[in-house]
C-alpha cells in the first residue's frame, strides 16, 4: 500500500508484508528521496494494512490513484533482439528499486518498435510516477546507479491526461538524431 500527502515537499509512506520475515514493513519520506525502512514488528496476521494506514490517513495521506499518476519514459536505440532483452531486463529491475526506494511509483511495461516521427528502432521503458520531474531524475540516477551509458537514452514525461511529452534528459550519443516521439 502507498499513501502520498500533497503539500511543501510531498510526503509518502508504503506498507508491506516483507517476504523475508512476514512482519510488516514500513517505508516513509519525501516524494524523490531515498525513504526510511522501519521493521513494525508485527506479525502479517497481527494487524492489517487498513489497521497500519489509518494515522496516516488520518493525517491527510491518501491512497495514490493509479490513473492520475503521471509518465515517465526511458527510450533507447535499439542493437539486436539480445541486447535490447538484456537491457530491458536490466533497466527494468534498476529503475524499479529507484522509483520504490523513493516512493515514486513502478515501472509499468516496455515496448520495442519503430519511433512515431522517423520510424528508427527503439525501446521504450514506462513508468507511473506520483512526481513527472522527480521521476525523471530516478530514472537518470537508475542508469547512473547499473552502470547503463545514460548518455544513449532520453528520458521524458507527461501528465496523466496529456498527449504532449516533454524532454527531461536529451540523447547525447547514439545513433539516433533527430526529435524525441514515440
Amino acid at each position: 500500500m502507498q499513501l502520498v500527502r500533497h503539500g511543501e515537499p510531498d510526503r509518502f509512506v508504503q506498507i508491506w508484508v516483507s517476504e523475508g520475515t512476514g512482519e510488516w514493513v514500513r517505508r516513509d519520506g519525501t516524494v524523490g528521496r531515498a525513504g526510511r525502512v522501519t521493521e513494525l514488528g508485527l506479525g502479517a496476521g497481527a494487524s492489517s494494512a487498513a489497521e497500519l494506514a489509518a494515522p496516516y490517513l488520518a493525517d491527510g495521506f491518501v491512497e495514490v490513484d493509479d490513473d492520475l499518476r503521471a509518465w515517465v519514459v526511458v527510450q533507447f536505440p535499439t542493437r539486436d533482439k539480445r541486447y535490447d532483452e538484456r537491457l530491458v531486463d536490466h533497466a527494468t529491475e534498476w529503475l524499479a528499486a529507484v522509483l520504490d526506494e523513493r516512493g515514486l511509483g513502478y515501472v509499468d511495461g516496455y515496448d520495442r518498435g519503430k519511433r512515431g516521427g522517423d520510424g528508427r528502432l527503439v525501446v521504450n521503458l514506462y513508468a507511473r510516477v506520483v512526481d513527472a520531474e522527480a521521476g525523471c531524475e530516478a530514472a537518470m540516477a537508475a542508469l547512473r546507479k547499473g552502470r547503463a551509458d545514460e548518455r544513449r537514452a532520453t528520458i521524458a514525461h507527461r501528465p496523466h491526461d496529456g498527449a504532449e511529452w516533454a524532454v527531461r534528459y536529451a540523447r547525447t550519443s547514439g545513433r539516433l538524431p533527430g526529435d524525441f516521439s514515440i
